[in-house]
């Protein structure tokens, strides 16, 4: 009998080393490989579902390109390549004229260029009413030029009689002329 019982202990080890190296071998490995490869399906999913609604937005991203691109296409005539800085401080102060701004001052200050453009700092002083300054400054905005405005600075007169001093300091652009080779 005791030979019955060695072989049943014996069998039931050798099952469960068994069921331990199926589980330890076979089981866990595929359970892992398993996890990952759900993992790399939910993120190919995801990578995939970012894409279509990437792909939903491109339409509308081709419609703003087109609008940006007719909005800018006459920009490259608003930049010159001229050389008459002169004429245009004229034409500014013309139109300080034409808005009845008085003490006027027009002084062109550096030049800074790149490799294109060449932008040429102008500080510009006038007194009058609001109106008349923000007539002045859409005026400007008009011009067939680029100008862009970098600080704007208004202050009452001590008098407080509606007049108001303007100081504004832009920035003039122009392009560099093409090279005779």
């Amino acid at each position: 009998m005791q030979f019955r019982a060695k072989q049943q202990v014996l069998i039931v080890i050798v099952a469960v080393v068994l069921a331990i190296g199926y589980v330890a071998f076979r089981y866990l490995p595929m359970r892992r490989v398993s996890a990952d490869l759900n993992r790399k399906q939910m993120s190919q999913e995801a990578l995939i579902t970012k894409a279509e609604i990437k792909k939903a937005e491109l339409p509308k991203l081709q419609e703003r390109l087109e609008d940006l691109e007719d909005t800018l296409s006459g920009f490259d005539s608003m930049i010159p390549v001229d050389t008459q800085l002169g004429q245009f401080l004229s034409t500014i102060a013309a139109l300080m004229d034409e808005h009845n701004l008085s003490e006027q001052q027009i002084a062109p200050h550096e030049q800074i260029e790149s490799e294109e453009l060449i932008c040429i700092s102008v500080t510009m002083k006038g007194v009058g009413r609001l109106e008349q300054i923000r007539n002045f400054c859409q005026s400007l905005q008009q011009l067939d030029r680029v100008v862009r405005i970098e600080k704007f600075h208004l202050v009452n007169n001590s008098e407080y009689n509606g007049q108001v001093h303007m100081e504004t300091e832009a920035i003039i652009y122009r392009r560099k002329p093409a090279n005779k080779s």
